[in-house]
């Protein structure tokens, strides 16, 4: 109404100008405020689709509600015990305990994410079911639990409840029936850390103690801890990460025939494509490895890899009798039914057992092992080539090759140099390369690096061999060429064995 009585003012009928800006100011008004009211509702719309359609994808998408809500229940958790650390009167005490689970490699291998997230909610409820009235418990992340106790203390107490975790997680899970094991690293409030954190970055270095010790076992963290582990503390979780990250590779060097320069086999080396070192031989982890007890994981992991590609290079190349061999430590033998293992992975890629040789690394270690003795009789029972390159105590080997089962004596590094050189054990490694000649042994030397080395063994008779003279360990790819298009002959090493 204020605008017409401005428009039909009296005073107003001889200013025509006033009146044309009048009227484009009231438009110029109506349309700003006709987008600024459309801008309003679309952007309410658009929210509102885009909550309605996370929270679909929420409920949809296990994973995405993983990471929506992951760091949010860790933060909670720790949160909780801080509250709690908070509110502690002095003189009072807590226990801390930070559980990982052995081997949880497998169970990631094995079933679909949603099953893991399953057998880590099963976890995950028996804890805080089991957990004392006011101690707090839960899964922390990963394949780490956390248990805070709250009551009273003394050693036996201690070992009890560390005892009683253990079986916990020994018990089988509903999804397979499978059973895990965990390692248990304890902390004591306020000796070990005030904060919830501190308390964690401590018992995590007391879980690595644990498995260094063999697994499925508690430790109590103590300071000396920090000064003799923590390089490899932090190592290992490296380690842990890039196994999460596949950065771990199979690379091959070939055995090599030298009377007819035919490629009889590939030994298989791991590497790990470390994301800022590069690639890294095996020397750099499989120690930390080893002591975790996590190489357990990677024989069946470098396994299955190796069975997939020789898989697929028989099915594009002619093989023939070509073999690969894989390394096995005394802690990768102790693992019950690991030959059985072994032949499904086998029988799941089309293959014979035959075409694989296993390398028994400390065989005089293996034998006082029953799981490990056990292990290498099923596996020559399934028909799997087998080598050692362990001499034993006092050279024991020259009197037992005739009870070894292996059919393959690997001469090392180590040996050559103690027969080239002016060794006081030379005459003993020679006797050991000719009672496995007398014992229908294959020998193969490794470390060959120059001519003169390979003149010395093929006057004693030796012609396979393996070493940087013939090639240096290579990618995958590199090696399925090397293998189609062999770059020797019956004449390229004439000249070294005339």
């Amino acid at each position: 109404m204020t605008s017409l009585i401005f428009l039909t003012d009296p005073n107003t009928a001889n200013r025509p100008w006033e009146v044309a800006v009048a009227a484009l100011l009231v438009i110029s008004t109506a349309v700003a405020l006709f987008f600024l009211y459309r801008n309003v509702i679309f952007h309410f719309k658009q929210n509102k689709l885009e909550r309605d359609s996370l929270t679909k994808d929420k409920l949809n998408d296990d994973s995405m509600l993983d990471k929506l809500t992951s760091s949010v229940s860790v933060n909670h958790l720790l949160a909780q015990i801080n509250e709690d650390i908070n509110s502690i009167d002095e003189g009072d005490l807590r226990l801390f305990f930070a559980m990982n689970l052995d081997n949880f490699r497998y169970i990631v291998d094995s079933y679909s994410q949603k099953d893991v997230d399953k057998i880590i909610a099963e976890y995950s409820k028996r804890l805080k079911k089991y957990a004392a009235k006011g101690s707090i418990a839960g899964h922390y992340e990963k394949d780490i639990f956390i248990y805070y106790y709250k009551g009273v203390l003394d050693n036996d107490k201690i070992n009890l409840i560390a005892q009683e975790l253990l079986d916990l997680f020994k018990q089988p899970t509903k999804l397979g029936n499978h059973q895990l094991s965990a390692s248990i690293g304890i902390c004591l409030f306020p000796y070990d850390g005030i904060t919830a954190s501190r308390l964690l970055k401590n018992a995590e270095v007391a879980v690595y103690v644990a498995k260094k010790e063999g697994k499925n076992r508690f430790c109590m963290y103590s300071q000396g801890m920090i000064e003799s582990e923590q390089f490899n503390v932090e190592y290992y979780k490296q380690i842990k990460r890039s196994i999460e990250k596949n950065e771990f590779l199979l690379y091959y060097q070939p055995m090599v025939d030298i009377r007819t320069g035919r490629i009889i086999g590939m030994e298989s080396l791991l590497r790990w494509q470390h994301p800022t070192m590069g690639i890294l031989p095996p020397s750099k982890f499989l120690n930390v490895m080893d002591l975790t007890g996590d190489i357990t994981w990677f024989g069946i992991w470098g396994f299955e890899k190796v069975a997939e590609r020789y898989a697929k290079w028989k099915k594009n190349i002619k093989l023939g009798a070509f073999f690969i061999s894989i390394n096995l430590s005394p802690k990768q033998l102790n693992v019950q039914d690991l030959a059985r293992q072994y032949y499904e992975i086998t029988n799941k890629n089309g293959l014979n057992p035959e075409n694989f040789c296993l390398e028994i690394l400390d065989y005089y270690i293996v034998t006082h092992n029953e799981i490990a003795l056990n292990n290498l009789k099923e596996f020559r029972r399934y028909g799997f080539r087998m080598a050692i390159d362990d001499t034993g105590p006092n050279f024991a080997i020259i009197d037992d090759m005739s009870k070894v089962s292996a059919s393959i004596f690997k001469l090392s590094r180590g040996h050559l140099l103690q027969i080239t050189g002016d060794d006081p054990d030379k005459e003993k490694i020679e006797k050991v390369i000719t009672e496995a000649k007398a014992n229908q042994k294959i020998v193969i030397a490794e470390g060959i690096e120059d001519e003169d080395t390979i003149r010395l063994l093929n006057r004693m008779d030796i012609r396979f061999m393996q070493g940087y003279f013939f090639s240096e360990p290579i990618s995958v790819e590199d090696a399925g060429r090397m293998i189609h298009r062999s770059p020797w002959d019956m004449f390229s090493f004439n000249h070294l064995i005339k």
